[in-house]
Protein backbone atom coordinates (compact mmCIF):
# COMPACT_ATOMS: atom_id res chain seq x y z
CA UNK A 1 0.00 0.00 0.00
CA UNK A 2 1.43 3.28 -1.20
CA UNK A 3 1.06 6.25 0.87
CA UNK A 4 0.78 9.70 -0.36
CA UNK A 5 2.31 12.95 1.32
CA UNK A 6 -0.63 15.42 1.36
CA UNK A 7 0.96 19.01 0.60
CA UNK A 8 -0.53 22.19 2.01
CA UNK A 9 -2.79 23.57 4.85
CA UNK A 10 -5.85 22.74 5.76
CA UNK A 11 -8.69 25.10 6.15
CA UNK A 12 -8.62 25.63 10.22
CA UNK A 13 -4.71 26.65 9.65
CA UNK A 14 -5.80 29.00 7.19
CA UNK A 15 -8.26 30.82 9.59
CA UNK A 16 -6.24 30.34 12.59
CA UNK A 17 -3.89 32.38 10.57
CA UNK A 18 -6.05 35.04 8.68
CA UNK A 19 -7.77 35.83 12.78
CA UNK A 20 -3.78 36.32 13.92
CA UNK A 21 -3.24 38.89 10.59
CA UNK A 22 -6.75 40.65 11.57
CA UNK A 23 -5.54 41.10 14.85
CA UNK A 24 -2.21 42.42 14.58
CA UNK A 25 -3.69 44.64 11.91
CA UNK A 26 -6.64 46.07 14.57
CA UNK A 27 -4.24 46.84 16.95
CA UNK A 28 -0.91 48.46 14.24
CA UNK A 29 -3.24 50.41 12.37
CA UNK A 30 -4.60 52.63 14.95
CA UNK A 31 -0.80 53.29 16.17
CA UNK A 32 0.03 54.11 12.94
CA UNK A 33 -2.65 56.80 12.37
CA UNK A 34 -1.67 58.23 15.68
CA UNK A 35 2.27 58.40 14.49
CA UNK A 36 1.19 60.26 11.24
CA UNK A 37 -0.53 63.24 13.54
CA UNK A 38 2.15 63.30 15.26
CA UNK A 39 4.46 64.26 12.63
CA UNK A 40 1.85 66.92 11.14
CA UNK A 41 2.23 68.61 14.45
CA UNK A 42 6.12 68.06 14.49
CA UNK A 43 6.39 69.88 11.16
CA UNK A 44 3.84 72.73 12.21
CA UNK A 45 5.97 73.01 15.29
CA UNK A 46 9.28 73.48 13.34
CA UNK A 47 7.73 75.47 10.78
CA UNK A 48 6.64 77.97 13.57
CA UNK A 49 10.24 77.43 15.17
CA UNK A 50 11.53 78.77 12.09
CA UNK A 51 9.46 81.53 12.43
CA UNK A 52 11.00 82.68 15.44
CA UNK A 53 14.60 81.78 14.98
CA UNK A 54 13.76 84.66 12.01
CA UNK A 55 12.16 86.80 14.90
CA UNK A 56 14.62 86.37 17.11
CA UNK A 57 17.61 87.61 14.89
CA UNK A 58 15.61 90.46 13.38
CA UNK A 59 14.93 91.53 16.89
CA UNK A 60 18.71 91.32 18.12
CA UNK A 61 19.52 93.65 15.10
CA UNK A 62 17.04 95.89 15.98
CA UNK A 63 15.87 95.91 19.34
CA UNK A 64 12.17 94.98 18.75
CA UNK A 65 10.13 92.37 17.05
CA UNK A 66 9.18 92.76 13.32
CA UNK A 67 5.66 93.80 13.43
CA UNK A 68 3.26 91.72 11.19
CA UNK A 69 -0.76 90.63 10.88
CA UNK A 70 -1.54 87.91 8.53
CA UNK A 71 0.07 85.03 6.48
CA UNK A 72 3.91 84.98 6.19
CA UNK A 73 4.92 84.95 2.57
CA UNK A 74 8.45 85.53 1.15
CA UNK A 75 9.51 89.01 1.42
CA UNK A 76 7.37 90.47 3.96
CA UNK A 77 9.34 88.78 7.12
CA UNK A 78 13.22 88.70 6.95
CA UNK A 79 15.02 85.20 6.60
CA UNK A 80 11.89 83.48 5.60
CA UNK A 81 12.29 82.34 1.66
CA UNK A 82 9.37 81.58 -0.61
CA UNK A 83 9.68 77.71 0.59
CA UNK A 84 10.79 77.78 3.67
CA UNK A 85 8.06 76.80 5.43
CA UNK A 86 6.74 74.13 2.46
CA UNK A 87 6.32 70.87 3.82
CA UNK A 88 4.45 67.24 3.50
CA UNK A 89 1.53 68.59 5.15
CA UNK A 90 1.75 72.63 5.45
CA UNK A 91 2.80 74.85 3.06
CA UNK A 92 3.74 78.93 3.93
CA UNK A 93 -0.14 79.65 3.42
CA UNK A 94 -0.94 77.92 6.40
CA UNK A 95 1.54 80.03 8.52
CA UNK A 96 0.44 83.39 10.26
CA UNK A 97 1.79 85.86 12.74
CA UNK A 98 0.55 88.40 14.92
CA UNK A 99 3.13 90.75 16.04
CA UNK A 100 3.87 94.04 17.77
CA UNK A 101 7.24 95.53 18.88
CA UNK A 102 7.48 93.39 22.29
CA UNK A 103 5.10 90.34 21.68
CA UNK A 104 4.56 87.54 18.69
CA UNK A 105 2.33 84.68 18.09
CA UNK A 106 3.00 82.55 15.41
CA UNK A 107 0.04 79.81 14.39
CA UNK A 108 -0.09 77.00 11.70
CA UNK A 109 -3.46 76.44 10.37
CA UNK A 110 -4.36 73.16 8.49
CA UNK A 111 -7.06 73.62 5.88
CA UNK A 112 -7.53 70.43 3.14
CA UNK A 113 -7.32 67.13 3.64
CA UNK A 114 -5.62 65.31 7.08
CA UNK A 115 -4.90 68.23 8.31
CA UNK A 116 -7.84 70.20 8.34
CA UNK A 117 -8.24 71.60 11.66
CA UNK A 118 -5.28 71.28 13.24
CA UNK A 119 -3.07 74.08 14.49
CA UNK A 120 -0.08 75.11 16.80
CA UNK A 121 0.79 78.14 17.86
CA UNK A 122 3.71 79.16 19.22
CA UNK A 123 4.48 82.45 21.64
CA UNK A 124 7.28 84.79 22.48
CA UNK A 125 7.88 82.89 24.93
CA UNK A 126 8.35 79.43 23.39
CA UNK A 127 5.24 77.79 24.45
CA UNK A 128 3.25 75.41 21.99
CA UNK A 129 -0.21 75.41 22.18
CA UNK A 130 -2.03 72.22 19.59
CA UNK A 131 -5.63 71.77 18.89
CA UNK A 132 -6.51 68.43 20.50
CA UNK A 133 -5.63 65.47 18.22
CA UNK A 134 -3.54 63.27 20.05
Amino acid sequence: MKTRNKAGFTLVELMVVAIIVAILAAVAIPLMTANKKRAMFTEAEAGCGHVRTAQRVYQAEHGTFKDHNGTLAAGNMPGIGASDLDGKYFKTINYTMRADSTNYEIRCTGSTGDVAGLWVELDEEGVFTRSSGL
